[in-house]
Parts: structure tokens; sequence; C-alpha cells
């Protein structure tokens, strides 16, 4: 409604024929200033050629930044590519690998679940002795393997392993296995004995069910400890010049790295931009991100891309829960290198010109330069509302004179705007004092809601602001409200305050209100914003109210709010046909028409208003009593236990006429 206001207040003064006449005349008289200041002389032609010598500058040095633009673009483009395509190369590999060593592990324990009696399987492991040692070895994937039965005896082969491997090896991923099926430990660099990056994989030995349609049942596990040696090759031979490739898990622990020295001497990447990043997507999509990089105080900026290597939907066990992630990251200077030469070569090109220009125009320059600069801050000033600027130009020719007209305009500029804001301003509180007037007069009509208008306004407008709406929506919430009543005004009074019950027909006339006020605000376009909120804060969010019958999203937002403030006032005042309420109860009982007649958002916006202080109850309040109700009552929902029945009408949550 601010802004309604403002429009309807600017009209009221324009409208005036001799406003418009004294305007149109000071506006004139600005033309003639140059015969009232100080007489200019001159000419500024010297100063247009030395403009003109710098127009053969600047088609070269826009070219040059249009050329290098588009020409970084498309290499940025390229990057993404190229980064993409390189992490789905490198992650495919890696899932081939992985599932052919999980497949390996698997065919072990194959070996050893024959038939359908565990006792065998405890049997074959304990005399499987050196024939172990055939999946182990320099030419193998497999560097130690540990076979339990499900006693946890077992048998090992391999070289003995450090402490933190062996309790992947030997204690989780046994007890993992049992309970899950199968096993993938954190990736493990051993700098001291192997000199590799390891992994643990371990898959259950089950054997055939006893009955048919039974389930396998574990008798062992096969543990094997996996070189990702072929990872870190791979790794390394497909980093391309200039970027930086490394492979990470969940934890963000390197795994394998474009540079080996890396991996042995700073595995900890949780703290990388791009890890963090492939962290957070959790393994759902590829992203390309522009990032900067900051290390040792050096600030780089970076583009990057991360492609998740597990696979959800794998058939293979061991990649529907990997967390591992490639990810490859290139400096954005190095992938524009060839752009930045481009560039230089233009700005020589363009220094060069330009120097040559400057050299034949730097008098004239100055002379045209340094008053048009004075007057474009000016301009740029009184753009902003700074009125008190004053363009100060010792140019004695057209310049000097467009900065006196300049000044003269400003001042012209200022008085103008202070009247259109006073005059806006007066219509404003002229128009508000006029609603509020109209509202009183027909809460006057009816001892029982005078100031029921108000109040009810004041209540919507806490609403709207708990519920953080805009200014302007929240001035036509709160201008709604206040006129929402509006249509009683053709109400017959013998209705209106008809202290006894309303007959049927006499209700079906109250109920007219609504579509009445609208019909009275439709006569002024500048107020139709006010209509929805004033016609339908009588509709139900389930389709019962009137007069339209309107159902959820279909009620406008402000009526809803102008309906909770209506009730809210109707349940807190005393009326004919019943006393206030306490407010604990009144808000338990609109609470309880969540979803029938109110939005819960709304009603929880009130109580919290209420709360916060910003509501303040016009009287004292009294526990409800049962009333008499003022016209038939449809159903409503049950009454909280412990609380008295109050009769309800469609119109209110209180029965009430408003």
């Amino acid at each position: 409604m601010a802004g309604m206001t403002g429009k309807t207040g600017t009209r009221d003064m324009t409208g005036t024929a001799g406003s418009r006449h004294a305007q149109v005349g000071q506006v004139g008289q600005v033309g003639q200033v140059g015969q009232v200041g100080k007489k200019r002389r001159g000419r500024i032609l010297y100063s247009l050629l030395a403009v003109m010598l710098l127009l053969g500058v600047v088609p070269i040095v826009v070219t040059s930044e249009l050329l290098t633009s588009n020409s970084q673009n498309y290499l940025e483009f390229g990057e993404r590519e190229l980064q993409l395509d390189q992490t789905l190369s490198i992650r495919d590999q890696i899932r081939l690998y992985l599932q052919a060593a999980h497949q390996q592990v698997v065919a072990i324990a194959k070996t050893f679940g024959l038939g359908n009696d565990p006792r065998a399987v405890a049997a074959r492991i304990a005399s499987v002795g050196d024939g172990l040692f055939d999946y182990v070895g320099e030419q193998s994937r497999i560097q130690a393997i540990v076979v339990f039965d499900r006693d946890g005896h077992y048998q090992a082969a391999g070289p003995t392993v450090a402490p933190q491997l062996q309790k992947y090896l030997y204690e989780e991923s046994f007890s993992q296995v049992l309970e899950q099926g199968y096993y993938v430990s954190p990736p493990f660099v051993d700098s001291d004995v192997l000199y590799d990056t390891l992994v643990v994989l371990a898959a259950p030995i089950t054997t055939a069910p006893v009955l048919a349609g039974g389930e396998p049942e574990r008798a062992g596990v096969v543990s094997a400890v996996v070189s990702l040696k072929p990872i870190q090759d791979l790794v390394k031979s497909k980093s391309l010049e200039g970027r930086e490739c490394f492979v990470v898990d969940g934890r963000g622990s390197l795994v394998a790295h474009s540079d080996p020295k890396t991996l042995f001497e700073a595995r900890d990447f949780s703290g990388r931009t791009m890890v963090r990043a492939f962290q957070e997507a959790k393994g759902q999509v590829s992203s390309f991100i522009p990032f900067v990089q900051t290390d040792a105080g050096k600030t780089t900026h970076m583009l990057g891309t991360h492609t998740s290597i597990g696979e959800r939907g794998s058939s293979v066990p061991l990649l529907r829960n990997l967390d591992w992630g490639v990810i490859v990251q290139a400096e954005l200077d190095k992938v524009n290198s060839k752009v930045r030469q481009m560039e230089r070569t233009s700005y020589t090109i363009a220094v060069a010109a330009a120097l040559l220009a400057l050299g034949l125009g730097v008098v004239f320059a100055r002379r045209l330069s340094q008053p048009i600069a004075q007057l474009a801050d000016g301009a740029r000033k009184l753009a902003q509302g700074d009125f008190s600027h004053a363009i100060e130009v010792k140019s004695a020719n057209e310049i000097g004179e467009l900065a006196d007209t300049f000044n003269k305009m400003t001042g012209e500029i200022k008085k103008y705007i202070d009247r259109l804001h006073k005059a806006a301003e007066e219509n404003k509180q002229m128009f508000l004092g006029t609603v509020g007037a109209l509202a009183a007069a027909i809460d006057a009509k009816d001892p029982y809601t005078r100031g029921h208008s108000e109040r009810v306004a004041r209540y919507a407008e806490q609403i709207a602001q708990v519920l953080a709406l805009p200014e302007a929506e929240i001035e036509r919430v709160r201008i709604s409200a206040l006129m929402h009543d509006v249509g009683k005004i053709g109400i017959e009074d013998r209705i209106l305050g008809k202290a006894g019950p309303l007959t049927d027909d006499e209700y079906e006339v109250m109920k007219t209100h609504t579509t009445k006020g609208a019909v009275i605000m439709a006569q002024v376009p500048h107020l139709k914003d006010l209509i929805p909120g004033m016609k339908y804060h009588h509709e139900n969010v389930d389709g019962s109210g009137y007069p339209e019958g309107l159902k959820g999203d279909a009620i406008p937002y402000s009526a809803k709010i102008v309906s909770v403030a209506d009730t809210f006032d109707a349940m807190t005042t005393n009326r004919p046909y019943q006393k206030a309420m306490e407010i604990t109860y009144v808000f338990e009982r609109m609470r309880s028409f969540v979803g029938k007649k109110f939005e819960k958002p709304i009603v929880e916006a009130l109580i919290t208003a209420y709360e916060e202080g910003r509501i303040r109850l016009a009287a004292p309040v009294r526990k409800p009593e049962v009333a008499t109700p003022v016209r038939p009552v449809p159903p409503v929902p049950p009454v909280p236990v412990g609380a008295p029945a109050v009769p309800v009408a469609s119109g209110s949550v209180a029965g009430s006429k408003a």
C-alpha cells in the first residue's frame, strides 16, 4: 500500500493545472542561464580533435578484450570437458581393477565353501598349509591373505604387515564380513615394508543351504591385502601437464596421487576445497568447480572436477558402498596462458597507439576530460539524491555554460522533489485517515465491535511481520484488515445491530458484506490490491467458507492472515453471544482449526507475535462460557479434552457476525 499511496499523491498533484504551468515556466527559465551568468567564449573544436585521436585506440582495446574474453571462455569450457573425460576415464579403470580384485577374493572364498557342511570348511582351512602362498607374490595384486573359519581360527600367507593394517586384516574384516557380508578397509600407505598403498578386501565363505530355498550359511572369511600400486601408476600416467590428479577416500585421505612423493609425505587432503566439495556431493554427481586455493599465504585461482568412483546401483557389493573419488584440478593461469600471451601482445599495440595519440592531444584532452568528469560526478550525486553538490568549471566554452545550466537544474529539481515528497506524504496520511474513519464508523454501528477493525488491522500487521513479508505486502495486509468489514455499510441496521439470534435469511444477508465491500473498493482502481484480503477473509482452507467456497492455495494469502486476525479478535473480546475467552484456550482452539479454517504458519505467527509482546489484548479476558448460538451451527472439529464447548458459525471461530 505504500507504493499505491505514493502514486495517488503524485496523480493529485500533477493534476493541478496551475501547478503544471508553474513547473513548465521554471524549466523554461533554465535555457536562459547563459545570459545571466558569466559570458562564455571559445569552442571545443580542438578538444574534439583530440578525442578523435583517442578513438583510434578504443577499437583496438575493445577488439582485444572481446577476443581474449571469448578465447578465455572457450579455453575454460575445453578444460571442463578435458577434466571430466579424465576423471571418468580414471574412475572406470579403477572400478575395473577393484572389481577384478574383489572377484578374485570371492573366487578364493568359493573354493573353501564347497558343500553344505561348515565343519568341512574349517577342515579345509586347517589343512590348506602352504597352498595359500599360491595366491600372493610380487606378480599378484594380493600381497597377503588370511582365511578364517567361523570360530576365528585362521591360516595366513604373505609378509608381516604394519600394525594398523593387521587390525584391518585380522580383526575388522572378520567381524564385518560375518555381520554384513563384505568389507573394504580404508586405504593404508605402507612406507616401511611394501612401500605401497594397500587396501583390505574381505568376502564370506558360504556353504550351500541344507534345505532347498534356504539362506547360505557364512562358514568363514577370506581377507586379502590388495596392492593399489596399479591405481597409483594409472593416476600418474593419466595426469596431463599442468594438472594435479589424485584419488581420495571418504575421509579425505589420499589413495593415489600424480606425484608419488605427495602420497607418502602429506596424505591428509581433507582440507582441500575440491575434497570438501566431493564429500558434500556424497557421490551423487560429477562437478566442475572454479575455486580459490590458498597455500602458504599464496592465493591461486583454480578449476577442478570431482567424480565418485563408487556406484550405488552396481552389482558388485564392493562398489556399492565405496566412498572414493577421483579429482583433477588445474591453475586458471596455466589454462589461460595462451590468452594471457595474446592479451600482452594486444596491450602492447594499444599502449603504443595510446602514447602516439596522447603525444598529439594531451593538452586538448585535459581541457575536455576534466570538466566532463566533474559533470559526470555531479550527475551521479544527483541520481543518488545529493542536491548540495555544485559544479565548478572554469572552462570559458560550451562546457562551462553546461555546468552553469546543470547547477540551476539541480536546484530546481530539488525544490520540485521536496514538493512532491510533501504532497505524497499529505495524500498518504489523508487516505489512511479516511480509511480509519470509515472503518471506525462501520464498527460504531455495533457497540460490541467498536474498535474491531483497528484491532484486526494491528493483529494482521504483526502476523505479517512475523511471517517476514515484504514491507509493501505488510501495508496491503494492514489496510485490507482495516477495511475488511467495509461491506457492512450496506447491511441493514436491523440485521447488523440485532441483539437476538439471526434467522437463516438474515445470516445470508449478513454474509453478503464481503462482496459488497469488494464492489465498493472496486470503484477506486488504485485500491484493487486491497480487494482480495477483504472479499475472501471468510473463506476456509477446506473450502467450507464464503463467498465463493475457495480452498487451499486458491485463497489469497492476505485474506488468510485477515481471517486469523479477525477470529482472534472475536474470541478475545466480549460479544452478545459469548464472553471473551482465556488466551491459552483461544490458541488451543485456533490450532484445532488448522487445515480446516486456517493455515498452520499463520496461526503460529499469531501465537509468536503474542508471546513476543507484539500483540496486546484490548481488554481483560475471561474463561469461555457456553452461549446461545447466533444461527444454526455447522459441524466443527472436536473441542480439545477439558475445554467447554463453544458454538461456531461459519463466519468466525467464535460464531460472531464479524
